[in-house]
């Protein structure tokens, strides 16, 4: 490559500019550390007293920026001389005194201290600290702290906030309440020493003198209705209290939302007085969102929180939903070794035990699905199509390849066709990973990998980013995106569910968390591994089969609403609706005892509930040997849907649905704050997709009143293609953004209109995402010089 004259010259002039630059100098540093003193006026802003001895002592106000604040007051002591500023103010229990203030020499006396006066403004007893100089001598009620240090090296302000009633009960308990009318605070400089001040005073904790009268017990309220929040408020202390403003603050959740002005103002509120203030707020969510608590009405004053709570229970008067949800983990067996024989036990997985067991077997579980309307949500242990992949390099049948193949043309058909495919990482199969055996067998066409090592979260103990497939997150972030691009077309929107192989998802609180954040990063938001994580059943009772998780423990329900994670979805009952094994008898009376204990009086109580069988379609056997894809359990299970579907379905009880349906509408009831997920891809273009975005939070405000920062991702497989991206509201462009891609996908934006159609529409191209990237660099590059 040849360079120009003009840019030759160009690049001459700027070297010479900045070589000439560079021999200019450094600027000289402005001063920080210089005091600046103000005129002796300023001195009148001070409203203490201050008292002097002897002479040489310097009292006036400076200013720097050093101070850390506007103005300080500095009191310098002449070598013989004193000098004391300080504040009196009534005592009572709502005083607070509050200091900042910094002493600059080891030498003299510094002392502060806060005394108790009596009616005659008689010390009847103080605490104080001796930061330089000697202790004074005892005297009866005074107690010194000493706070000397030896190093000359460790000055710096000194920053404190006391309630002094509390102050003095604790270190000066010889001090009889009932004698102290007024309290002082004070600092003291002595014999050279000198001291800035910046904040010597006393304020006021009005919340401690503040009494609130609420109504006993509980209030109760049906969803939507008004309800009527009073309190009094009283004045314990002995001074007037004045221009209060009171809050009703709202409980987290949107549980309860104002109807009037969130801040009622108290003028004066004299020593004993008590006001009545009064409220409405709308019952807006079920208490049960509230991980089953009363929802917590609170209060503050002047921004300080009171200790008073309203305990408000709103029930649902709504029926609520029971989701019957079928899984499966979708992989393949040899069954060498096995009681049963699920495939030809020659100790080599081959291609038609995968193609009979993987396709086969998923699509004719499918098929008998929709005669009655039910889903399947399979997990797919899609690392063993990487296996396959790897074998078909080193077959020469060309059968690996076709099996390849026919699991994304299976996926992709039968995800249009309303089952969901999730992951399901059994990363043994993967080869690509360090530390994973794969073994190939040309005489058989077969493969092996080392299932002791058939989970995520053991194999992998760092938590990385997408970038790192080394990782919890990079693997995750690689399979899930092509389960994501697989389903782009069904309809089904954002995936946001899995299991994880042999529910690796990690055992104890750091490994769980670390998972739990994985799994947010690329978008999922319901998991199936509690307890079989921890070498348990993952079954469940009915009534704890479905919960938001712990972020650090999947095992158990959240206990705070702002602590929630996951979605924890369990099979059920304890003894689960076995597909593989149970006969449609079986599978019936456990269905029927989920479905009684969700109804009441002829309807579902309110709401969200499942019902949620598990097997693996490769345990699925025909009326013949592992190949059978006719009668046997496929006959059973028709049965069992037929019965559910008379007995429930078609009396509008029980929905069938997919484990993505389920915890989307488990979120749009009981999520804390509104959830965005992309919803299905409307319309598609070569360069241009755009995807309705879903609002979960159906009882959540969202309005000009109540708007929310909510986050959405756009699609994984799109990462690396997706140059611009812009938010629509009603076809109309609210945001827009070229600096992609964000960290995780991650595209924040506002609603404020419940009923407003928001979609996500993505401008995708290799090629130019390639060229806005280089740009970008380019751009940074310039701004460096």
């Amino acid at each position: 490559m040849t360079i120009s004259k003009k840019t030759s010259i160009f690049i001459t002039v700027m070297v010479v500019i900045l070589l000439v630059g560079g021999c200019a100098g450094e600027p000289p540093l402005p001063p920080a550390a210089g005091l600046t003193p103000l005129e002796p006026g300023a001195l009148a802003e001070w409203p203490g007293a201050i008292r002097q001895q002897g002479d040489g002592n310097v009292v006036r106000v400076v200013t720097g920026p050093v101070l850390g604040a506007v103005k300080a007051l500095e009191l310098a002591a002449g070598g013989q001389g004193t000098v004391e500023y300080g504040q009196d103010v009534p005592a009572g229990p709502d005083v607070v005194a509050q200091l900042r203030l910094q002493f600059l020499s080891t030498q003299g006396t510094g002392r502060v201290q806060i005394s108790a006066l009596d009616d005659q403004g008689n010390t009847v007893g103080a605490v104080g600290w001796v930061v330089t100089g000697p202790l004074p001598p005892a005297q009866a009620g005074v107690i010194w702290l000493d706070k000397r240090q030896s190093a000359n090296y460790k000055g710096d302000w000194l920053t404190a906030e006391y309630h002094v009633q509390d102050l003095l009960a604790e270190l000066a308990p010889a001090i009889k309440p009932g004698e102290v009318r007024r309290y002082r605070l004070s600092v003291q400089a002595g014999q050279g020493q000198h001291v800035l001040v910046t904040k010597l005073q006393f304020g006021r904790d009005t919340v401690r003198v503040l009494a609130v009268s609420a109504p006993a017990g509980q209030l109760e309220a049906a969803l939507g209705e008004t309800v009527r929040v009073e309190i009094g408020l009283r004045n314990t202390g002995s001074q007037p209290l004045r221009d209060l403003a009171v809050e009703l603050v709202e409980p987290y959740g949107f549980g309860l939302v104002l109807l009037t002005p969130k801040t009622r103002t108290v003028a004066e509120l004299a020593p004993g007085q008590e006001v009545p203030l009064v409220w409405q707020v709308r019952a807006q969510r079920p208490h049960a969102v509230n991980l089953g608590r009363p929802w917590p009405v609170r209060f503050a004053v002047n921004g300080t929180p009171l200790a008073a709570e309203i305990a408000v229970r709103v029930q649902d008067t709504r029926p609520g939903k029971v989701f019957y949800v079928m899984t499966e983990d979708l992989e393949a067996i040899d069954a060498a070794g096995y009681p049963k024989a699920w495939g030809n036990g020659n100790g080599w997985l081959e291609p038609a035990e995968v193609l009979t067991q993987m396709v086969g077997k998923a699509e004719k579980l499918n098929a008998v699905a929709e005669t009655y309307g039910a889903k399947w949500t399979h997990y797919i242990a899609w690392p063993l199509v990487k296996a396959a992949q790897w074998a078909d390099s080193q077959s020469t049948t060309g059968r690996w390849g076709q099996v390849a193949a026919a699991l994304r043309q299976s996926v992709q058909e039968q995800a249009k066709r309303g089952h969901e495919y999730g992951i399901h990482l059994h990363l043994d199969y993967d080869p690509h990973l360090p530390g994973n055996v794969l073994s190939y067998n040309p005489a058989v066409d077969g493969l092996w990998a080392n299932h002791l090592r058939h989970g995520w979260a053991h194999s992998l103990a760092e938590e990385g980013d997408f970038d790192a497939y080394n990782s919890r997150t990079g693997t995750l972030y690689t399979y899930q995106r092509i389960l994501d691009e697989l389903a782009a077309d069904s309809g089904q929107g954002q995936l946001i569910t899995a299991r994880v192989g042999s529910f690796d998802f990690g055992d104890g609180p750091a490994d769980e968390a670390m998972s739990t954040r994985v799994y947010r990063k690329v978008g999922l938001w319901g998991t199936s591994d509690a307890d079989g994580n921890a070498g348990g059943i993952t079954a469940g009772a009915y009534g704890g089969e479905i919960y938001f998780a712990r972020p650090d423990d999947i095992n158990w329900p959240a206990e705070r609403l702002d602590a929630v994670a996951l979605v924890e979805f369990r099979p059920t009952p304890r003894q689960f609706i076995n597909y593989d094994a149970q006969s449609a008898a079986v599978m019936n009376s456990l269905a029927k005892q989920g479905m009684d204990f969700f109804l009441a009086d002829g309807q579902v109580k309110p709401g969200v509930h499942a019902i949620v069988g598990f097997t693996h379609a490769m345990f699925v056997m025909g009326s013949g040997d592992w190949q059978s894809l006719e009668g046997g359990q496929f006959d059973a299970i028709g049965e069992h849907l037929r019965y559910l579907k008379q007995e429930y379905v078609d009396r509008g009880l029980l929905q069938f649905a997919t484990a993505g349906e389920l915890v989307r509408a488990y979120l749009d009831y009981y999520a804390p704050a509104p959830v965005a997920l992309y919803g299905a891809r409307v319309a598609h273009t070569a360069n241009v997709s755009e995807y309705a975005v879903d609002i979960l939070g159906r009882d959540i405000p969202i309005d000009n009143e109540h708007p929310h920062r909510v986050s959405v991702k756009y699609p994984l497989y799109l990462r690396d293609s997706a140059y611009r991206i812009a938010v629509l509201k009603n076809g109309e462009e609210i945001y827009s953004t070229w600096g992609l891609p964000t960290p995780y996908n991650d595209i924040v934006f506002t609603v404020n209109d419940r009923t407003a159609k928001y979609t996500l529409k993505v401008y995708h191209n290799k090629y130019l995402f390639k060229l806005v990237q280089a740009l970008r660099t380019v751009k940074a590059k310039i701004f460096i010089f």
